[in-house]
């Protein structure tokens, strides 16, 4: 976990993912995964990574014109699977890459939550503590509220739980 209030910390392929297990693993009430799109590599992260199955894990991610990729979809099936208490909600058009980990903890990039983008993507994230950027949990608060809940039934549905490999077109 991040020691110092006042660093923020650059994080590069080489160490983003051991640093998001740790922060991951150190969690205690809940945890917001804000981004366009998932796989169920990254969902299995971070439910291995969890100290209990029964932290808050909710998720937004991006619906265009009415639809959610597949993929996405997949990925928010394998964590309504594996965690008690889970929540999923789409955002028109988001493009934000954000986790938040406990109202304390901040992941804030380039780097989508998925296989390709976390191991061969050249991407910058950056980890620090939200009283470093106070504007961070009322803008994710509005993108709460402003989600559409995804039914549990329409989630259900998709079970493609390869990683991404490759970039998305």
């Amino acid at each position: 976990m991040l020691k110092s209030s006042k660093s923020l910390k650059l994080l590069t392929k080489s160490h983003l993912l051991t640093q998001l297990k740790e922060t991951i693993h150190d969690a205690g009430e809940n945890i917001l995964i804000v981004g366009p799109w998932l796989d169920a590599y990254f969902t299995r992260i971070i439910v291995d990574s969890l100290p209990s199955k029964e932290i808050e894990v909710n998720f937004i991610v991006r619906i265009d014109d009415g639809v959610i990729d597949t993929k996405t979809l997949s990925a928010l099936n394998f964590a309504r699977q594996n965690l008690n208490n889970f929540q999923a909600k789409s955002l028109e058009n988001l493009h934000s890459k954000v986790i938040l980990v406990d109202g304390k903890i901040f992941f804030l990039g380039s780097a989508n939550w998925y296989w390709y983008s976390l191991n061969e993507g050249v991407e910058m994230v950056i980890q620090g503590h939200t009283n470093q950027l106070p504007e961070l949990i009322p803008k994710l608060d509005r993108y709460w509220g402003d989600g559409s809940p995804i039914p549990n039934d329409v989630i259900s549905k998709f079970q493609d739980f390869k990683p991404i490999t490759r970039f998305k077109r």
